[in-house]
């Protein structure tokens, strides 16, 4: 009886910390979460809406491989009252697309190699040895 008794109250004392310990979301939730708002925006325009998907799916992508989805709203309602200007919502747009360009170079950069390596040999040329 005694050791049931020490993990329900372990139990209760976990569960009291639990919503200080994970109220909080890590600094790079909310520059994510931002990324998702500005992109999101930006797919408002047909002519860039294609491209702001990709970084929308990318962001989310990112966002939910930290925790559940749901808890992105309450950071989306914050992190939407910080970008009240023209000039926080570019920089953002800004810093975003320079993170999506370096991720897009080097995935490009990784599937050249491996081109390299998996393209077939030239006609006439010997067969790789094992």
């Amino acid at each position: 009886m005694r050791p049931f008794a020490l993990a329900l109250a372990a139990g209760a004392m976990l569960a009291g910390l639990a919503p200080t310990a994970f109220a909080q979301a890590p600094a790079s939730d909310a520059a994510d979460v931002r990324c998702l708002m500005v992109l999101q925006a930006v797919g408002n325009d047909p002519k860039q809406r294609d491209a702001a998907a990709r970084g929308v799916y990318y962001y989310l992508g990112r966002l939910s491989a930290r925790g559940p989805v749901a808890r992105l709203e309450a950071s989306m309602l914050a992190e939407g009252r910080k970008m009240n200007a023209p000039a926080a919502v570019q920089a953002e747009l800004s810093r975003c697309g320079a993170e999506l360009n370096q991720r897009t170079g080097e995935l490009q950069a990784i599937n050249q190699r491996l081109q390299k390596q998996f393209a077939p040999p030239a006609k006439g040329a010997a067969p790789a040895k094992k």
